[in-house]
């Protein structure tokens, strides 16, 4: 194995509670969501359930083209040296994650990009906890096509629920996403 793979688990080891705890990591990559592979994009619908966690989607109340959550795949022009992932296709629209036992688990990272290539986007996640307090994470994207990893705060443990919107489309642009890494 790679120096540079076992300094990574190292440290998502360390983020979620220590070397010698057992903790079950999930990465959402989308991989499964094979219409993507020869298309730059294609329909979801707007339930996507893997590995133990179910995404919901709500398109925005005011868009007319309320299109779902939408397979985003390596022919989309703006999905740079990406592989398949997410873009919650409707202007306003709101995602959420939850365990689909309904178990606590904690977000780590996720991918995010511009959707098409432009800015300013911005996403704000907002995390419920099991007992009832909220967690929040604000991120300003830098407004060129291309992925950004981001690190959600430690305190994002324990959650029931992660909810994050869509750019309405005019101030905020839309966002595509992948390889959420949960545990």
């Amino acid at each position: 194995m790679k120096v540079s793979k076992l300094l990574t688990q190292g440290v998502v080891l360390a983020a979620i509670g220590g070397v010698g705890q057992a903790h079950a990591l999930a990465t959402l990559d989308f991989q499964d969501l094979t219409c993507a592979a020869t298309q730059a994009q294609c329909g979801v619908e707007n339930v996507y359930s893997a590995k133990g966690f179910t995404l919901s989607f709500v398109p925005g109340a005011d868009d007319p083209y309320q299109t779902g959550l939408q397979a985003v795949g390596k022919l989309w022009q703006y999905n740079i040296r990406g592989t398949i992932a997410v873009n919650p296709n409707s202007c306003n629209g709101t995602v959420t994650l939850v365990n689909a036992k309904g178990a606590a688990f904690s977000m780590l990272s996720i991918d995010l990009a511009e959707a098409n290539g432009n800015g300013p986007s911005a996403v704000t996640f907002v995390g419920t906890r099991l007992d009832g307090s909220k967690v929040t994470k604000a991120v300003q994207l830098d407004g060129k096509a291309g992925w950004q990893r981001v690190a959600l705060p430690s305190n994002f443990t324990k959650l029931k629920s992660v909810v994050w919107s869509q750019g309405d489309c005019t101030n905020v642009t839309p966002h595509m996403f992948d390889n959420i890494l949960l545990n």
